[in-house]
C-alpha cells in the first residue's frame, strides 16, 4: 500500500510539536517515541545526535514507509507516543489533533456510483444524545467481536505486498467472520479483479487482530484458513478461522434475521477500524436515510474511512442490520432544511442488508449460523 499523503505543513507541525515533548532533547527520549515500532524498522532509521535533525529524520523516513508489513502506521505510533509522553497538556491536545489528521492522511473510502437522493422528513434532533450504562457496556462487548483485518495481495499466486488491503470484520458465528468481498479482493477500482485462485489465497492468508485499541500495542493475531462463501455483487466474504485461544471467550454478534423496516432517522451504530487503525465506535449522530438503488442496500449518515469496510451496522439493540461497504456522493442542498446541526451533508454511507446476505449463503452455512444465533430451523 502507498505511503501517506501528509503535506509538508502538517509534517512540520508534527516535528515542531515533538521538539517540545518532554525528554526528546535527549536521544533516549526520542527513541521512546519509537516504542511499538518493530526493531528491524527502528534499526534501519538514519539517526542523529542533534534533536531537530533526528526528529526530522525519524518523521521523514517513517512517513515514507507508509504502512508497515503488519499494516500499522509508524507516524501514527510516533504521534501517539508523543501525546502519551506529554500528558494532559496543551501540547498533548495538539498531538491528539495531529494524530487524527495523520490518520486521515492515509486515505478514505472509495466512492460508489452516484445516486439521486430526496429527503422525505427531517432527520436531526428531537430524541437527545444520552445513552444508558447498559448501552455502553453492550458496545464494549460488541467491540470484542469486531476485528481489524490485514489482507495480503497476491498476483498469479505470487505475494506482491503483505498489506494489500485493510478492513473490518466481525464474528457472525463461532469460528466464522464476515467482511466485504472487496476487502479480501484487495484491488483498486480501476484494476482488473483478482483471479479466483488469488482471491481464495488472500482470504486464507488474512490476519485478524481483536482487542486492537492502540497502534503499536502487543497483539495476538488470529488467522483465517479459507473463504467458505462469497458474492461480489452483495460484497461479502465469509471466512473460516483457525482455532485460537483468542477466540475461546469471544461471542458472535446478534443479527436481525428479518428484513429491517426502519423509519427514516433511526439511529445506527458502526463498530469499525477506520483507516486500518484501532477500533472506533460511531454512535448517536448516525441516521438511517433510506434504501439504495438495489433492494439489498441501505443508506445512512455516519463517519467512516477506508478500513471501515466490512464493519457491522447495528441498531440500538446492538443487532446487525447491515454490513458497511462504501459511500455515495449526494447534493448538499437536499439537506438545507435539516435542523439542529450545522454540518453540511455531502455523502450517504451504504451497507448491504444482512438478511439478503444470509439468504444468499449455502444452506449448510446458513444452518451453522442459525444454530449459533439460536434461530428455529428453516427461519431464513
Amino acid at each position: 500500500m502507498a505511503g501517506t499523503t501528509l503535506d509538508k505543513k502538517a509534517k512540520n507541525r508534527l516535528i515542531d510539536a515533538l521538539l517540545n515533548v518532554p525528554g526528546t532533547d535527549g536521544r533516549d527520549g526520542r527513541t521512546a517515541l519509537l516504542q511499538g515500532i518493530p526493531n528491524n524498522v527502528r534499526a534501519a532509521l538514519n539517526r542523529s545526535d542533534n534533536q531537530w535533525v533526528d526528529l526530522v529524520n525519524i518523521v521523514d523516513q517513517l512517513e515514507g514507509l507508509g504502512r508497515l508489513e503488519n499494516g500499522e502506521r509508524p507516524v501514527v505510533i510516533v504521534t501517539h507516543n508523543g501525546r502519551r509522553m506529554s500528558g494532559g497538556t496543551e501540547l498533548g491536545q495538539l498531538l491528539t489533533e495531529l494524530e487524527k489528521e495523520i490518520e486521515a492522511a492515509y486515505g478514505g473510502d472509495k466512492p460508489l456510483a452516484e445516486l439521486p437522493a430526496t429527503p422525505e422528513v427531517l432527520i436531526f434532533g428531537g430524541t437527545g444524545e444520552w445513552v444508558t450504562g447498559a448501552f455502553i457496556e453492550q458496545a464494549r462487548l460488541i467491540g470484542r467481536r469486531v476485528a481489524r483485518l490485514r489482507v495480503p495481495r497476491y498476483s498469479g499466486g505470487t505475494l506482491v505486498h503483505p498489506v494489500g488491503a485493510v478492513g473490518t470484520g466481525w464474528l457472525i458465528a463461532p469460528g466464522l467472520l464476515l467482511t466485504n468481498y472487496h476487502v479480501i479482493e484487495a484491488r483498486e477500482p480501476n484494476e482488473p479483479p483478482a483471479s479466483k485462485a488469488d482471491f481464495e489465497r488472500q482470504g486464507k492468508k488474512t490476519e485478524l487482530w481483536f482487542d486492537y485499541h492502540r497502534e503499536g500495542q502487543d497483539y495476538a493475531p488470529v488467522d483465517a484458513v479459507e473463504v467458505i462463501a462469497s458474492n461480489r455483487q452483495l460484497d461479502y466474504a465469509l471466512l473460516r478461522l483457525a482455532d485460537s485461544l483468542s477466540l475461546t471467550d469471544r461471542q458472535h454478534v446478534a443479527l436481525v434475521r428479518e428484513r429491517p423496516e426502519l423509519p427514516r432517522g433511526t439511529r445506527l451504530n458502526i463498530v469499525q477500524c477506520p483507516g486500518g487503525g484501532p477500533l472506533r465506535y460511531a454512535i448517536r449522530n448516525n441516521f438511517f436515510v433510506g434504501l439504495g438503488h438495489r433492494p439489498y442496500q441501505m443508506r445512512y449518515l455516519t463517519d467512516t474511512l477506508n478500513g471501515s469496510s466490512g464493519a457491522p451496522v447495528l441498531d440500538d439493540n446492538w443487532q446487525v442490520v447491515a454490513m458497511h461497504h462504501g459511500y455515495k456522493k449526494v447534493e448538499p442542498a437536499l439537506y438545507k432544511e435539516e435542523t439542529g446541526k450545522s454540518e453540511v451533508v455531502k455523502y450517504h454511507n451504504e451497507g448491504i442488508i444482512i438478511s439478503d446476505i444470509l439468504i444468499d449463503m449455502p444452506n449448510a452455512i446458513n444452518q451453522e449460523i442459525s444454530a449459533a444465533q439460536a434461530w428455529e430451523e428453516g427461519s431464513l
